[in-house]
């Protein structure tokens, strides 16, 4: 029951917060944001470290429990063997779970900055490991500053040139983006990240300009 009242709170909230509107005439779904930014920010600032501490006692829980289990073993040799496994394992999760809170805490500044400076010590005697880190594939997107991009150009006579457009790539800022999925848009993919460094780091660019200069249909 309570795991079926968390779900249905969770759709509320999200029907809520997201004005989600299903239109049967047209057979579409409306949403708008319904909070502000301000508004989102004071909700992280108010249950980041409140799910900190939901970890820390889920952690605990755990802990004793597998300790539990140790005092549960026959035999002395086997009891020393397995609390022995059980120490290192605790110390090990422990450790990793305290540095791991740095970057979970990087989506809201204050609460990352209410956390024992000795674990921010911790984290980055161990940052270049990459142990630990925010959730996400691209948790770091490129384009805060402006994102670069690719621009393939065609002309027939060497005086007017006309922008190639792709499927998916970005390109016309007035056009609607493309839905992508499940497809995945692989030359409009690398294009992303031929954009982000010299030439060299992307050869395949070199051949697609020239496989385009030939008018090879593939």
């Amino acid at each position: 029951l309570l795991e079926l009242s968390t779900y249905g709170l969770l759709l509320c909230w999200t029907v809520h917060y997201f004005g989600l509107e299903l239109d049967w005439d047209r057979k579409l779904l409306d949403s708008k944001v319904a909070f502000t930014y301000h508004e989102f920010t004071m909700w992280l600032r108010t249950v980041t470290l409140p799910l900190v501490g939901v970890a820390s006692l889920s952690l605990s829980w755990e802990i004793l429990v597998a300790m539990y289990r140790c005092a549960c073993v026959r035999g002395c040799f086997w009891k020393l063997w397995a609390t022995l496994q059980w120490a290192i394992m605790a110390t090990a999760t422990v450790g990793l779970f305290a540095i791991s809170l740095v970057p979970f805490t990087y989506i809201e500044h204050e609460s990352n900055g209410k956390l024992w400076p000795g674990i921010h010590r911790m984290f980055g005697a161990v940052e270049r490991f990459q142990v630990v880190n925010s959730y996400g594939l691209f948790r770091r997107m490129t384009g805060v500053g402006g994102r670069p991009e690719v621009i393939l150009e065609g002309s027939y006579d060497g005086h007017s040139w006309t922008e190639i457009e792709f499927m998916y790539k970005p390109g016309n800022v007035s056009a609607a983006p493309a839905v992508v999925a499940p497809h995945q848009p692989r030359l409009d993919w690398q294009l992303w990240f031929a954009a982000l460094g010299p030439h060299q780091s992307s050869p395949w660019f070199s051949a697609l300009v020239l496989r385009l200069l030939q008018g090879q249909p593939d």
